[in-house]
């Protein structure tokens, strides 16, 4: 056996991890040497619990229905910018691939509909302060069930879409990391310096 296979005295092992942590600390960095060598034990994710949350956002039937087609429809796309145009179709196109029915109910958004959303309270933004008011935002959600999915299933969404977003190289916002829940919603990162004005 090699002086590297000898395993390492306790005694040994704090004296070295002092002299590491004074080493750091004199040369002006903070040390993180002890969560270095005994980081925390990895807590597994209930892989159970996010197979169930997407068996019940998934329906193949009707991923292959007339219906579903239908609503790949619905959206105005006209003028919307090509990212998002790009992201709302990988994004629907991968999660039909896991059996989940997604789509776009809208795309862009006229001023007088988002005041009138705001009076309703399902926005914090006025006329002229949402992405959707200048092609720049899309929102998707469930075929059947729309809005109504669990944090899980968003959270799948959610993951998936950010995923996608950097494969393709989108810098997109997702409307679930807010403070004011919104997770069917999808942004440019800096909408506001590629509004598209409609006439």
């Amino acid at each position: 056996m090699s002086d590297a296979d000898q395993p390492v005295s306790k005694g040994l092992r704090a004296r070295l991890l002092s002299g590491l942590e004074l080493l750091a600390g004199e040369h002006g960095q903070s040390s993180d040497v002890r969560r270095r060598l005994n980081p925390p034990p990895v807590l597994a994710v209930p892989e159970t619990s996010l197979r169930t949350a997407l068996a019940g956002a998934a329906n193949r039937a009707f991923c292959q229905s007339e219906k579903f087609v239908e609503q790949q429809w619905r959206a105005d796309r006209k003028d919307a910018h090509a990212d998002i145009l790009l992201f709302e179709k990988v994004l629907v196109r991968r999660m039909k691939t896991l059996d989940v029915p997604m789509f776009a109910p809208e795309m862009w958004r006229t001023m007088d509909d988002q005041n009138s959303a705001y009076v309703r309270g399902v926005t914090k933004a006025k006329a002229g302060e949402s992405a959707h008011n200048w092609g720049c935002a899309v929102d998707i959600v469930h075929g059947i069930k729309g809005w109504d999915l669990s944090i899980a299933q968003w959270k799948i969404i959610a993951h998936v879409g950010k995923e996608l977003a950097t494969q393709n190289g989108l810098r997109l916002v997702w409307g679930g990391d807010w403070q004011f829940w919104d997770p069917a919603h999808w942004e440019l990162a800096n909408w506001r310096e590629h509004k598209i004005s409609r006439s």
